[in-house]
């Protein structure tokens, strides 16, 4: 098939996927999948915006949000796939942004007849992270939404503003019953890199936090390499 022009058309494989990620560990475990460009420039809305355009501005003629996520539905557990219809922002009522239907079903089909089903509920937006229990609670109440993270709703943006087609595909990494300690905060560079020396330093004042911190670690590598165990389906044709 040929370039899309709007948001329920076929992708395939000779149209350029742009792939939007926050961390680059994410990065690396999309690395492979033909026809796909991922560009991480840190985590957070306005690097995952930057990030957008630029994949854009390059020729990408299909934008997808992709990365590791928290769950909000207590039933998720690290590793599960996150393939969500619409993306819902946290911070703007009536924010909501469709995925592309088509190439969404699709790749609905493709994974579960490989890989088995993935959850198709609402994914939240949020600008900051959701660290603690109630806070993720309060939030699924509110919005409906299976899991969170800080970047698809800005990538959203960006394709709808661009008329392109829009993909989100996530996997779980903090499970709703998990709280996320202020001490990680800083423990990430600008661009997406762990920062070793932060990290090295929190410990060394507590070493207590070690064994929350390799539970953690251990949950987002669960998820990273559910992640690229899936992500060539990204590249599933509609059929549209």
């Amino acid at each position: 098939m040929g370039p899309l022009a709007d948001a329920d058309r076929a992708v395939s494989a000779p149209v350029p996927i742009g792939v939007v990620t926050g961390l680059v560990s994410e990065t690396r475990a999309l690395a492979g999948v033909s026809g796909a460009r991922a560009l991480c420039l840190g985590p957070g809305p306005d690097k995952a915006e930057a990030a957008a355009r630029a994949l854009l501005a390059e020729g990408a003629r299909a934008l997808v949000s992709a990365g590791i996520c928290g769950a909000l539905d207590p039933a998720l557990r690290p590793g599960d796939v996150i393939l969500p219809a619409h993306v819902v922002d946290r911070h703007q009522d009536g924010g909501t942004w469709p995925t592309a239907p088509g190439w969404h079903a699709a790749v609905v089909a493709a994974l579960a007849a490989n890989h088995g089903c993935p959850t198709t509920g609402a994914l939240l937006g949020s600008d900051r992270p959701v660290v603690s229990l109630e806070g993720k609670r309060h939030l699924a109440e509110r919005t409906g939404a299976v899991a969170v993270d800080m970047e698809s709703h800005a990538v959203a943006r960006v394709a709808a503003d661009a008329g392109v087609p829009f993909l989100v595909l996530r996997a779980v990494a903090d499970t709703a019953h998990d709280v996320l300690p202020s001490w990680l905060g800083g423990m990430l560079n600008r661009d997406g890199t762990p920062n070793a020396g932060v990290a090295l330093r929190r410990l060394l004042a507590g070493p207590w936090r070690l064994p929350g911190l390799l539970r953690l670690a251990g949950r987002s590598r669960a998820a990273e390499q559910a992640l690229a165990a899936v992500a060539a389906v990204l590249m599933t044709p509609s059929g549209t």
